[in-house]
């Protein structure tokens, strides 16, 4: 049965001459692959140049095959920014990277396509470290590997003015429990209260944040920590800080 959905190109390919081979994130159906048959033959079924990061309407045929057929294509949005802002476009880059590496196929989860697309679209006008470090807090709450910012994770009781997050476990520990993990760094107030506070409310809550440099580094640096140790994935590259600060190095800033 025929099925239409809005979905953003997260990868693409070419297929012999005259088609593509594309991965989608939908709202309803989640992470689709399919083929675009005579992509490159000028069909006007494809109005869509279908670039990597672009919202489009899509009409399909799901089967129980990996690879579906993709029978329309129709721009939404190519957010053109992107072409023009080599910094966001990387931030843009990243989190089409962690959809695709993060969601199975057919998984669909319609708050991480809203918030994909609130990202993307917010991100043309915002400081693009912002809107990383609030869609990596989201993506991961959202995605099953959200950090316990709200009470301690080995006593799970109140937190305190002492606080200390564990990669290795995702999540604060308290002053009591110090002693008994290990590998644990120091975070400040500010950073806890943050976190927290973009994991709870909705995302143009989030964009009224105004956190200080000190606290969007070190917010930074613990999620870029967390994503290497438990999805492998490096965003060293993508802090984004400003060029005043950014040669003094990340170490020198916590």
């Amino acid at each position: 049965m025929v099925k239409k959905d809005l979905g953003f190109v997260i990868k693409r390919h070419n297929f012999r001459e005259t088609s593509l081979i594309t991965t989608i994130y939908t709202s309803h159906f989640g992470k689709i692959t399919g083929i675009l048959k005579g992509f490159y033959t000028s069909k006007r079924e494809f109005s869509s140049p279908f670039e990597r990061g672009s919202l489009n309407e899509i009409t399909f045929y799901p089967k129980r095959k990996e690879i579906w057929l993709f029978s329309f294509v129709d721009l939404v949005d190519d957010y053109p920014y992107l072409r023009t802002n080599i910094s966001k476009a990387k931030v843009a880059s990243l989190f089409l990277s962690l959809v695709d590496k993060v969601m199975q196929l057919w998984d669909a989860n319609p708050l991480i396509f809203d918030l994909l697309r609130q990202c993307l679209t917010a991100l043309e006008k915002e400081d693009e470290r912002k809107i990383l470090y609030i869609f990596l807090i989201k993506f991961l709450t959202l995605s099953g590997f959200k950090p316990e910012i709200n009470r301690c994770l080995n006593c799970h009781g109140n937190l305190d003015e002492n606080l200390y997050f564990s990669i290795s476990r995702g999540g604060l520990i308290c002053q009591n429990c110090f002693d008994t993990v290990r590998n644990l760094q120091r975070i400040s107030k500010e950073v806890a209260s943050s976190l927290l506070y973009i994991q709870k409310y909705e995302f143009t809550l989030t964009l009224r944040l105004r956190p200080s440099l000190q606290c969007e580094v070190e917010m930074l640096k613990i999620l870029g920590e967390f994503l290497s140790y438990h999805l492998d994935i490096d965003i060293s590259g993508k802090l984004f800080l400003p060029k005043a600060v950014s040669g003094r190095g990340i170490k020198n800033l916590i």
